[in-house]
């Protein structure tokens, strides 16, 4: 045996009465010890410092004033972040209107919590060219720009039911103006030439909103409208035409742009005027 193989031989046989040896024991069993109370001591400080097993339940935030958020939020123990705003004429400005996590949903502490509130101001849109377009071109056309149809007037002109002039609170306004979203724009219409009438047309049984649509495209303005029994204005807009004036006979002639007054009823029996009834016998 050589030299180098001797000390290797050496080596081991110290190494092996060391691993049996009362000291190597009492060093090992204090390593695994001290190694548990380690880990031990972590995991606690882990779970204390990731508040592991606590949770937070969100509360309702609809309708809360962006000003009354730092409070709220700050007494929950919780974050919160606007990430949206969104412009609805029947809400309020500056309120929260969505919110994520929803309300009751249970987090842990320091959560942030998404919102989305109601902006203060509407958008603003580019006012669309309605001039020599139809009525009924002029109404869809608002409709596709988040605007409104206010009153409509009408002028002798030789093209009937054709936008003359575009307005918006009694002035005259360009195409391509910025005005905000949800404005109403009053139209001037051309009526002919002449006094030359046309023919009333017939809206009994329809809703107010379909009874506009045609009264307009006819070329004619909707007057007052009389619900007999309605209690809200939901029930008005389910209620039907049950009668009209001027009615829809034949012989019923008005100047283009006359106003048609609409009488309603969600009870009301629909049957066709006796005007109307006429016109069918004569036929």
């Amino acid at each position: 045996m050589n030299q180098k193989e001797k000390i290797s031989l050496g080596f081991f046989k110290s190494l092996l009465l060391f691993l049996k040896s009362k000291r190597f024991r009492v060093h090992f069993i204090i390593s695994v010890l001290l190694s548990i109370a380690v880990f031990w001591i972590a995991f606690k400080s882990l779970g204390t410092y990731t508040h592991h097993g606590e949770s937070i339940t969100v509360p309702d935030l609809s309708g809360v004033e962006i000003y009354q958020l730092d409070k709220i939020i700050s007494e929950n123990k919780l974050r919160y972040q606007i990430i949206d705003s969104v412009f609805e004429p029947k809400n309020k400005g500056g309120i929260v209107i969505k919110q994520d996590p929803e309300k009751n949903s249970s987090v842990k502490q320091n959560r942030t919590v998404y919102l989305t509130v109601s902006a203060t101001m509407p958008p603003l849109v580019k006012m669309p060219n309605l001039v020599d377009a139809s009525m009924r071109q002029a109404l869809a056309l608002l409709e596709s720009y988040g605007l409104k149809a206010g009153k409509r007037d009408f002028r002798s002109d030789p093209c009937v039911n054709c936008v003359l002039t575009q307005m918006m609170k009694g002035k005259k306004i360009e195409h391509g103006t910025p005005i905000p979203k949800g404005s109403t724009i009053d139209l001037i219409l051309g009526k002919g030439e002449g006094e030359d009438k046309i023919n009333v047309p017939c809206v009994i049984g329809l809703t107010p909103a379909e009874a506009i649509a045609v009264i307009a495209e006819s070329g004619f303005s909707e007057g007052a409208m009389i619900c007999k029994d309605c209690k809200s204005l939901a029930e008005q807009k389910k209620a039907r035409v049950f009668s009209q004036s001027p009615g829809c006979a034949s012989d019923h002639k008005i100047n283009p742009g006359g106003s048609i007054d609409l009488y309603l009823s969600t009870k009301e029996k629909i049957a066709v005027q006796q005007d109307s009834l006429d016109e069918e016998d004569e036929e």
